[in-house]
């Protein structure tokens, strides 16, 4: 006969495990339960914090409302007002922050400046209110109205364009706008809009005092400069004439960074050089000093650091020329070829060999009709004191691709021959005195 214990073992188990089951179902509905009670929270509470902001957004409409039209405009804002620029509402246990902006409208019912001699038709207001705290949905409120007024308004109209390196416009760009030399004083910055505009009527008028600036986050920076900053700038402070419109462009892209890697020379197997000391010169300048010599935009001595290597973030997109300071060093290749040309929102490497300083030298270049560099040309060199020498120019993965560099020399008149296959032989006769520079392109078979 049959024992019935485990049978009372297994009637046992099996309560358990329903018991385990039904607390498991329970966990799971009162987690959903209470993640419903926040979530309806949140909801609530952000629901209410944008009410409040709507509130204080219409508050300040009402505000604008009752002033004399006259007075209707930011403190240090183009029109000048009574109102500040950003203020700080503390409410319900949250800080709100309000920003507000009053600029002129040329309405084209009326055509535009300069067609139109009175382009200051009415003004438009914005307010934008955001918080912080417990409830933060990442947006802010903004209200918009206009206010119109019989008195025509004097001053001349300021347009501002910000443009893109492809000539397109930047919309949202940042557009700080100071004016010290008018009572009161101009201290406002704004947004351009969706076609990378900004226009300002009814701006007081003088004489290269508009220092005007564009940038954006993560892009680069272009402004005005003042005869102090140089001699004779290419962009300078705007200067606004009753009843005219001055227009200012700027140009402002993504940047980009520049990697750089300093190496000695072939012969020695273009080892690692640290701390070594150069020059980079950007292509665009900013106007000309006293002698008429052009001031380019970028131009600094730097150093790599003690493994060789640099990195420049929050570069322009320029071409870029590198040199060595005169002393114990002469450049002996760059990788790729100089002028370097950095493009925007890109990230590229610049590696450049050095050799230990000779009197006079040669850095000879071999590109095809592109411009682009010959790895493995035959650069044959004689000339003065039987010198006679071939250099292969360097390959792709090397600080000199395409170039060749002679050092030391003798001062004078240098005959190269430059042979390739697929390409056309070329001599050249090269005048070399000092660190000499040359480049000899050759034409495809």
């Amino acid at each position: 006969m049959k024992s019935a214990l485990p049978h009372r073992y297994s009637e046992h188990g099996q309560s358990l495990i329903e018991a385990l089951v039904g607390l498991g179902i329970l966990i799971i509905l009162f987690h959903a339960f209470g993640s419903l009670i926040i979530a309806a929270y949140d909801l609530l509470g952000n629901s209410r914090t944008r009410i409040t902001a709507r509130q204080l957004g219409n508050e300040k409409i009402e505000q604008l409302h009752n002033l004399p039209y006259a007075s209707l405009g930011v403190v240090g804002g183009i029109p000048q007002g009574v109102i500040p620029q950003q203020e700080s509402v503390d409410r319900n246990g949250l800080t709100y922050t309000v920003r507000t902006a009053v600029i002129y409208i040329d309405d084209p019912f009326d055509q535009v400046a300069p067609s139109d001699l009175s382009p200051a038709d009415y003004k438009r207001i914005r307010v934008d209110v955001s918080w912080t705290g417990r409830f933060v949905a990442g947006e802010s409120v903004t209200l918009v109205t206009d206010i119109a007024s019989n008195a025509a308004a004097g001053g001349g109209t300021l347009a501002i364009l910000v443009f893109d390196s492809s000539a397109q416009p930047v919309s949202q760009a940042d557009v700080t706008i100071v004016n010290n030399e008018v009572s009161p004083p101009v201290n406002l910055t704004l947004q351009t809009a969706d076609d990378g505009r900004i226009i300002l009527p009814g701006a007081p008028t003088c004489t290269n005092c508009y220092q005007i600036t564009a940038t954006k986050t993560d892009f680069s920076t272009d402004r005005t400069y003042s005869s102090l900053e140089v001699t004779n700038p290419a962009k300078p402070h705007a200067t606004l004439i009753e009843g005219q419109v001055t227009e200012v462009s700027f140009a402002i892209d993504h940047t980009s960074t520049l990697i750089i890697f300093s190496k000695r020379d072939r012969d020695f197997s273009y080892g690692t050089l640290p701390n070594q000391i150069f020059t980079l010169r950007g292509g665009k300048t900013i106007g000309f000093d006293s002698l008429g010599d052009p001031v380019p935009k970028y131009n600094k001595q730097l150093q790599t650091a003690p493994t060789g290597t640099l990195s420049l973030s929050g570069m322009e997109w320029d071409s870029y020329q590198l040199t060595i300071p005169p002393g114990a060093w002469d450049l002996a290749g760059t990788n790729p070829l100089r002028p370097v040309v950095l493009y925007p929102n890109t990230s590229l490497d610049l590696a450049f060999a050095s050799a230990v300083h000779s009197p006079d030298s040669l850095l000879l270049a071999v590109t095809d009709a592109s411009g682009s560099a010959i790895a493995s040309a035959s650069a044959h060199l004689t000339g003065p004191g039987n010198f006679d020498e071939t250099i292969f120019t360097g390959e792709a993965n090397v600080p000199d691709f395409g170039q060749a560099f002679f050092s030391p020399l003798s001062s004078g008149n240098f005959t190269a021959q430059i042979t390739k296959e697929g390409f056309m032989p070329k001599s050249d006769t090269i005048e070399v005195s000092g660190q000499t520079e040359s480049t000899i392109q050759l034409d495809s078979l």
